[in-house]
């Protein structure tokens, strides 16, 4: 978990009281966006590191997006990691996920050290990396939500 602080929040939360819905909305947009274009594209989550010898013969080997290759045939235990990420948008907080079973293994906090060598982050890593811009992200949500109340930005 990590937080932030966004100047303008007190009285945003006290315009709250104005345009409850409106205020809410726009927050949960900040989330979706810091959650979609923020973290998640970065590469060693949502967009998958290099592949490497792990991903090609000899067997056993993984084929991404289809499943560990055995001299037999494929296992076929994808579970397309890159598409089971999720973002949870409430207003004043933003949950970040992975439904995949063998996600927190991979990014998550449990993750394997062979996982970090092969270029795999930690979602929280990312996260606590790119504070600055989820800052970023969030105050200009907040001064817009404020400019839309006619209230002033500080």
């Amino acid at each position: 978990m990590i937080t932030i602080k966004i100047v303008g929040l007190k009285e945003l939360q006290q315009a709250m009281k104005k345009a409850p819905d409106r205020i809410k909305r726009i927050l949960v947009q900040a989330g979706n966006e810091v959650g979609d274009d923020v973290i998640l594209p970065t590469e060693g989550l949502k967009t998958y590191p290099p592949k490497t010898s792990a991903n090609q013969p000899p067997t056993p080997y993984y084929i991404r997006g289809r499943g560990t290759q055995l001299e037999g045939g494929n296992l076929y235990n994808s579970e397309r990691l890159g598409t089971q990420f999720y973002v949870k948008s409430e207003p004043l907080k933003t949950y970040i996920g992975q439904r995949a079973s063998y996600g927190p293994h991979v990014v998550g906090d449990e993750q394997a050290a062979v996982m970090k060598r092969i270029g795999w982050r930690k979602l929280l890593d990312v996260a606590e990396e790119k504070k600055e811009q989820i800052v970023e992200v969030y105050q200009g949500w907040v001064n817009y939500a404020l400019k839309e109340l006619g209230l002033k930005v500080k």
